[in-house]
């Protein structure tokens, strides 16, 4: 499967990344262990936050 880094925004295949992590029950896929490291320091800066619709 196809994925994107969120640090990067690289393409590249899930299956061939050793890097993972799991936040707010979303599994982050991670090309290098560099981004992994970057994401885990600042995980709120590579995330996106939806707001709920409020009507």
């Amino acid at each position: 499967m196809k994925v994107v880094c969120p640090v990067c925004n690289r393409l590249f295949e899930a299956e061939c990344t050793p890097y993972t992590t799991d936040h707010s029950n979303i599994k982050y896929y991670f090309d290098t262990e560099i981004c992994m490291l970057a994401f885990l320091r600042e995980p709120d800066r590579f995330t996106f936050k939806c707001k709920k619709n409020e009507d």
